[in-house]
């Protein structure tokens, strides 16, 4: 578990993007949590344990996706020093993240995890996480420093790491649902930026068939 602390003169990397404003960010974020309310309070019973993405049900799928906010609020809880450079952005962020050692496999089994021990009711789980999880954000100022296994990061640069994993997830679940992929403008307005930071992850040729609108034998993935 990392731990969150105020940054004073702690060294920054500055090699990556150039991350969104404040601002833009934590709007992003509440637009973020209430389009993903919004996609989970609209599941039907019958649909929490249909396949949503290769590895986890729909809801092993809401269960991850509720986890990534209950986790920012324990990392902002836990204390300690910062000794690591921070990291430069959101994309930086995952970019380390990705780097470690079965990082996949762990999120896997935590959220088969999250689901096994979440309440029977999902819906308002979801939504008490994040009227709570809003509520933190707000409360947060930009430079507190988040010290995660990835590295130390400024709390508005976590935050858009939020707002991508909100993003991508609502999709997933729009699309295991039958529902047509749609989420809010300014919250794409800060994922797509991180996303295409990360480019160079993914294979060149899959990257150009995807960016000039055709059908490649492998998916274009940077998180991956």
């Amino acid at each position: 578990m990392g731990h969150a602390v105020a940054c004073h003169g702690v060294g920054r990397q500055t090699d990556g993007m150039t991350t969104a404003t404040s601002a833009t960010v934590r709007a992003a974020f509440d637009s973020a949590t209430a389009a993903f309310v919004a996609e989970v309070s609209a599941v039907d019973p019958a649909q929490w344990s249909r396949s949503a993405t290769d590895p986890w049900t729909v809801r092993q799928l809401v269960a991850h996706t509720v986890r990534g906010m209950i986790v920012m609020s324990d990392l902002l809880d836990a204390a300690g020093p910062v000794t690591d450079p921070v990291l430069a952005d959101a994309a930086a962020y995952f970019r380390s993240a990705l780097t470690h050692e079965r990082v996949h496999a762990g999120i896997v089994q935590r959220a088969v995890d999250a689901a096994d021990q979440a309440p029977d009711d999902l819906v308002a789980w979801a939504c008490d996480v994040a009227v709570a999880a809003r509520t933190r954000a707000a409360a947060t100022p930009d430079d507190v420093v988040v010290v995660h296994f990835a590295g130390p990061v400024r709390f508005v640069d976590y935050l858009g790491t939020r707002v991508t994993e909100l993003v991508l997830h609502t999709v997933d679940l729009q699309l295991a649902c039958g529902r047509d992929p749609g989420v809010p403008v300014d919250a794409l307005a800060v994922v797509t930026p991180i996303l295409l930071a990360l480019a160079d992850r993914a294979d060149p040729l899959d990257l150009a068939l995807a960016l000039s609108g055709r059908v490649g034998p492998r998916a274009c993935n940077v998180l991956g």
